[in-house]
Protein backbone atom coordinates (compact mmCIF):
# COMPACT_ATOMS: atom_id res chain seq x y z
CA UNK A 1 0.00 0.00 0.00
CA UNK A 2 1.32 3.23 -0.49
CA UNK A 3 2.08 5.75 2.18
CA UNK A 4 0.45 8.97 2.53
CA UNK A 5 3.17 11.13 0.96
CA UNK A 6 2.74 8.76 -1.91
CA UNK A 7 -1.27 9.04 -2.34
CA UNK A 8 -0.96 12.85 -2.21
CA UNK A 9 1.81 12.51 -5.04
CA UNK A 10 -0.43 11.03 -6.84
CA UNK A 11 -3.20 13.25 -6.38
CA UNK A 12 -0.82 16.37 -7.23
CA UNK A 13 0.20 14.61 -10.56
CA UNK A 14 -3.33 14.02 -11.23
CA UNK A 15 -4.15 17.84 -11.18
CA UNK A 16 -0.84 19.77 -12.41
CA UNK A 17 0.18 16.44 -15.20
CA UNK A 18 3.48 16.98 -15.61
CA UNK A 19 6.11 17.82 -12.29
CA UNK A 20 10.01 17.61 -11.90
CA UNK A 21 11.81 16.14 -9.40
CA UNK A 22 13.13 18.94 -8.30
CA UNK A 23 9.69 20.75 -7.81
CA UNK A 24 8.22 17.45 -6.20
CA UNK A 25 11.20 17.44 -3.72
CA UNK A 26 10.45 20.79 -2.79
CA UNK A 27 6.73 20.49 -2.49
CA UNK A 28 7.12 17.03 -0.35
CA UNK A 29 9.93 18.61 1.70
CA UNK A 30 11.39 15.19 0.75
CA UNK A 31 15.16 14.54 -0.66
CA UNK A 32 15.46 14.18 -4.50
CA UNK A 33 16.29 10.48 -3.88
CA UNK A 34 12.88 9.87 -1.93
CA UNK A 35 11.25 11.54 -4.79
CA UNK A 36 12.76 9.51 -7.34
CA UNK A 37 11.97 6.21 -4.89
CA UNK A 38 8.72 7.45 -4.99
CA UNK A 39 8.00 8.05 -8.48
CA UNK A 40 9.69 4.09 -8.99
CA UNK A 41 7.43 2.51 -6.99
CA UNK A 42 4.10 4.16 -8.29
CA UNK A 43 5.16 3.64 -11.57
CA UNK A 44 4.83 -0.04 -10.91
CA UNK A 45 1.41 -0.17 -11.09
CA UNK A 46 0.78 2.22 -13.71
CA UNK A 47 -0.44 5.67 -11.36
CA UNK A 48 2.31 7.81 -12.89
CA UNK A 49 5.09 7.92 -15.83
CA UNK A 50 8.43 8.63 -15.06
CA UNK A 51 10.05 10.90 -17.65
CA UNK A 52 12.98 12.83 -18.46
CA UNK A 53 13.51 15.61 -15.73
CA UNK A 54 10.35 14.23 -13.90
CA UNK A 55 7.06 12.27 -14.20
CA UNK A 56 3.66 12.46 -15.72
CA UNK A 57 0.24 11.53 -14.28
CA UNK A 58 -1.35 8.43 -16.03
CA UNK A 59 -4.94 7.42 -16.25
CA UNK A 60 -4.34 3.89 -17.02
CA UNK A 61 -4.30 2.66 -13.29
CA UNK A 62 -7.64 4.32 -12.92
CA UNK A 63 -8.73 3.11 -16.00
CA UNK A 64 -7.53 -0.76 -14.84
CA UNK A 65 -9.70 -0.35 -11.80
CA UNK A 66 -12.80 1.32 -13.03
CA UNK A 67 -12.48 -1.43 -15.67
CA UNK A 68 -12.11 -3.86 -12.99
CA UNK A 69 -14.82 -2.78 -10.76
CA UNK A 70 -17.49 -2.79 -13.72
CA UNK A 71 -16.26 -7.03 -14.77
CA UNK A 72 -17.22 -7.38 -11.14
CA UNK A 73 -20.77 -6.98 -11.46
CA UNK A 74 -21.02 -9.76 -14.23
CA UNK A 75 -20.45 -13.18 -12.05
CA UNK A 76 -23.06 -14.47 -13.53
CA UNK A 77 -21.00 -14.37 -17.31
CA UNK A 78 -17.90 -15.16 -15.76
CA UNK A 79 -19.17 -18.48 -14.46
CA UNK A 80 -21.25 -18.88 -17.88
CA UNK A 81 -17.72 -18.80 -19.76
CA UNK A 82 -16.10 -20.54 -17.62
CA UNK A 83 -18.48 -23.29 -18.08
CA UNK A 84 -18.58 -23.21 -21.65
CA UNK A 85 -14.44 -23.36 -21.59
CA UNK A 86 -14.76 -26.00 -19.34
CA UNK A 87 -16.11 -28.42 -22.73
CA UNK A 88 -13.11 -27.80 -24.39
CA UNK A 89 -10.78 -29.09 -21.98
CA UNK A 90 -10.01 -33.16 -21.62
CA UNK A 91 -9.21 -34.67 -18.20
CA UNK A 92 -5.18 -35.13 -18.05
CA UNK A 93 -4.67 -32.17 -20.37
CA UNK A 94 -1.75 -29.90 -19.52
CA UNK A 95 -2.70 -26.50 -19.53
CA UNK A 96 -1.55 -22.81 -18.84
CA UNK A 97 -3.91 -20.21 -16.76
CA UNK A 98 -3.31 -16.87 -15.55
CA UNK A 99 -4.08 -14.78 -13.19
CA UNK A 100 -7.88 -13.28 -13.73
CA UNK A 101 -11.74 -13.57 -12.05
CA UNK A 102 -12.93 -15.80 -15.51
CA UNK A 103 -9.87 -17.78 -15.29
CA UNK A 104 -10.78 -18.25 -11.19
CA UNK A 105 -14.25 -19.01 -12.86
CA UNK A 106 -12.63 -21.71 -14.94
CA UNK A 107 -10.36 -23.03 -11.64
CA UNK A 108 -13.99 -23.01 -9.48
CA UNK A 109 -15.09 -25.36 -12.41
CA UNK A 110 -11.82 -27.46 -13.00
CA UNK A 111 -12.01 -28.56 -9.56
CA UNK A 112 -13.99 -31.42 -9.77
CA UNK A 113 -14.90 -31.28 -13.30
CA UNK A 114 -11.56 -32.47 -14.45
CA UNK A 115 -9.12 -34.60 -13.57
CA UNK A 116 -5.64 -35.50 -13.87
CA UNK A 117 -4.82 -31.60 -15.36
CA UNK A 118 -1.36 -30.51 -15.37
CA UNK A 119 -1.90 -26.92 -14.57
CA UNK A 120 0.65 -23.77 -14.48
CA UNK A 121 -0.81 -20.83 -13.68
CA UNK A 122 0.99 -17.27 -12.22
CA UNK A 123 -1.72 -16.83 -9.46
CA UNK A 124 -1.66 -18.34 -6.25
CA UNK A 125 -5.27 -18.49 -5.51
CA UNK A 126 -6.41 -20.58 -9.15
CA UNK A 127 -3.28 -22.81 -7.60
CA UNK A 128 -4.93 -23.18 -4.11
CA UNK A 129 -8.42 -24.21 -5.74
CA UNK A 130 -7.41 -26.79 -7.99
CA UNK A 131 -5.03 -28.21 -5.52
CA UNK A 132 -7.84 -29.96 -3.49
CA UNK A 133 -8.64 -32.17 -6.74
CA UNK A 134 -4.89 -34.20 -5.54
CA UNK A 135 -5.31 -35.97 -9.23
CA UNK A 136 -4.65 -32.24 -10.45
CA UNK A 137 -0.59 -31.25 -10.62
CA UNK A 138 -0.15 -27.87 -9.67
CA UNK A 139 2.80 -25.87 -10.75
CA UNK A 140 3.13 -22.37 -9.30
CA UNK A 141 5.46 -19.76 -11.42
CA UNK A 142 8.37 -17.97 -9.61
CA UNK A 143 7.52 -14.02 -9.68
CA UNK A 144 7.16 -10.99 -7.88
CA UNK A 145 3.62 -10.62 -6.07
CA UNK A 146 1.48 -7.78 -7.36
CA UNK A 147 -0.73 -6.40 -4.55
CA UNK A 148 -3.36 -5.12 -6.92
CA UNK A 149 -4.66 -8.65 -7.87
CA UNK A 150 -2.32 -11.01 -6.52
CA UNK A 151 -1.09 -12.37 -9.60
CA UNK A 152 2.84 -13.23 -9.68
CA UNK A 153 5.02 -11.29 -12.22
CA UNK A 154 8.36 -10.16 -13.59
CA UNK A 155 11.24 -11.63 -15.12
CA UNK A 156 11.75 -14.82 -12.34
CA UNK A 157 7.77 -15.77 -13.35
CA UNK A 158 8.68 -15.23 -17.35
CA UNK A 159 11.61 -17.00 -17.26
CA UNK A 160 9.79 -20.05 -15.22
CA UNK A 161 7.03 -20.28 -17.96
CA UNK A 162 9.88 -20.91 -20.57
CA UNK A 163 10.15 -24.57 -18.96
CA UNK A 164 7.10 -25.84 -19.61
CA UNK A 165 5.26 -26.69 -23.39
CA UNK A 166 0.58 -27.27 -22.41
CA UNK A 167 -2.04 -28.47 -24.39
CA UNK A 168 -3.61 -25.17 -24.31
CA UNK A 169 -3.08 -21.94 -22.75
CA UNK A 170 -6.25 -19.77 -21.58
CA UNK A 171 -6.03 -16.14 -20.60
CA UNK A 172 -8.79 -14.11 -18.80
CA UNK A 173 -7.67 -10.46 -20.96
CA UNK A 174 -8.82 -6.68 -20.61
CA UNK A 175 -9.43 -6.07 -24.29
CA UNK A 176 -10.05 -7.98 -28.04
CA UNK A 177 -10.47 -6.87 -31.06
CA UNK A 178 -9.70 -8.20 -34.43
CA UNK A 179 -7.73 -4.84 -35.51
CA UNK A 180 -5.94 -4.45 -32.59
CA UNK A 181 -5.81 -7.79 -30.79
CA UNK A 182 -5.66 -9.13 -27.45
CA UNK A 183 -4.58 -6.41 -25.12
CA UNK A 184 -3.78 -5.74 -21.24
CA UNK A 185 -3.62 -2.55 -19.14
CA UNK A 186 -1.06 -3.73 -17.09
CA UNK A 187 2.54 -3.60 -19.20
CA UNK A 188 4.36 -6.54 -16.57
CA UNK A 189 0.73 -8.55 -17.00
CA UNK A 190 1.33 -8.17 -20.81
CA UNK A 191 4.39 -9.38 -20.97
CA UNK A 192 3.15 -12.80 -19.05
CA UNK A 193 0.34 -13.38 -21.17
CA UNK A 194 2.32 -13.25 -24.15
CA UNK A 195 4.77 -15.80 -22.75
CA UNK A 196 1.50 -17.87 -21.53
CA UNK A 197 0.91 -18.05 -25.22
CA UNK A 198 4.41 -18.72 -26.50
CA UNK A 199 4.22 -21.83 -24.72
CA UNK A 200 0.56 -23.19 -25.71
CA UNK A 201 -0.47 -25.53 -28.73
CA UNK A 202 -3.99 -23.93 -28.62
CA UNK A 203 -4.98 -20.65 -27.31
CA UNK A 204 -7.80 -20.01 -25.51
CA UNK A 205 -9.52 -16.31 -24.78
CA UNK A 206 -12.16 -15.83 -21.92
CA UNK A 207 -13.78 -12.82 -21.85
CA UNK A 208 -16.90 -10.75 -22.13
CA UNK A 209 -18.90 -9.64 -24.72
CA UNK A 210 -18.02 -6.43 -23.56
CA UNK A 211 -14.61 -6.54 -24.19
CA UNK A 212 -14.71 -7.06 -27.84
CA UNK A 213 -15.03 -3.07 -27.60
CA UNK A 214 -12.54 -2.44 -25.17
CA UNK A 215 -8.68 -1.59 -26.28
CA UNK A 216 -6.22 -1.74 -23.70
CA UNK A 217 -2.92 0.02 -23.47
CA UNK A 218 -0.77 -3.10 -23.46
CA UNK A 219 -1.03 -4.97 -27.17
CA UNK A 220 -0.19 -9.11 -25.77
CA UNK A 221 -0.75 -10.46 -29.93
CA UNK A 222 -2.55 -10.02 -33.17
CA UNK A 223 -6.31 -11.75 -32.91
CA UNK A 224 -5.05 -14.21 -35.55
CA UNK A 225 -2.33 -15.38 -33.03
CA UNK A 226 -5.80 -17.29 -30.62
CA UNK A 227 -7.32 -20.17 -31.50
CA UNK A 228 -10.72 -20.15 -29.67
CA UNK A 229 -12.68 -17.16 -27.92
CA UNK A 230 -15.08 -17.80 -25.06
CA UNK A 231 -17.85 -14.97 -24.39
CA UNK A 232 -20.93 -14.97 -22.54
CA UNK A 233 -23.34 -13.15 -25.02
CA UNK A 234 -25.00 -12.61 -28.24
CA UNK A 235 -22.07 -12.01 -31.10
CA UNK A 236 -23.62 -10.74 -34.35
CA UNK A 237 -22.98 -13.15 -37.07
CA UNK A 238 -21.43 -10.99 -39.07
CA UNK A 239 -18.47 -10.48 -36.23
CA UNK A 240 -18.50 -14.09 -35.88
CA UNK A 241 -18.19 -14.59 -39.42
CA UNK A 242 -14.95 -12.49 -39.64
CA UNK A 243 -13.23 -13.81 -36.74
CA UNK A 244 -13.67 -16.83 -38.36
CA UNK A 245 -12.34 -15.53 -41.95
CA UNK A 246 -8.69 -14.94 -39.99
CA UNK A 247 -9.15 -18.49 -38.18
CA UNK A 248 -10.65 -17.81 -34.65
CA UNK A 249 -13.14 -19.36 -33.12
CA UNK A 250 -16.14 -17.79 -31.62
CA UNK A 251 -17.64 -19.92 -28.85
CA UNK A 252 -20.98 -18.64 -26.69
CA UNK A 253 -23.75 -20.02 -25.18
CA UNK A 254 -26.54 -18.08 -26.73
CA UNK A 255 -27.94 -18.68 -30.41
CA UNK A 256 -26.23 -16.36 -32.70
CA UNK A 257 -28.37 -13.13 -33.44
CA UNK A 258 -27.99 -10.70 -36.99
Amino acid sequence: MYNERQRELIRYLSEVKFARAEQLAERFKVSLETIRRDLMELEKDSSIRRIRGGAVYSNMRAKELEFAKKMESNQKGKNAIARLAMEYINDGDAIAMNNGITTLALAKCLQYGKNQLTVVTNSPDIALILSDNESHQIFLTAGYLRKHNKSLIGSMCSESLGFFKVDKTILSIDGISIQDGVTEFNTEEASILRKMLEIGHTRMVLCEFSKFSEVAFNKVCSAQQIDYVFTDRNVPAKDVKAWGDIGVKICFSSKITE
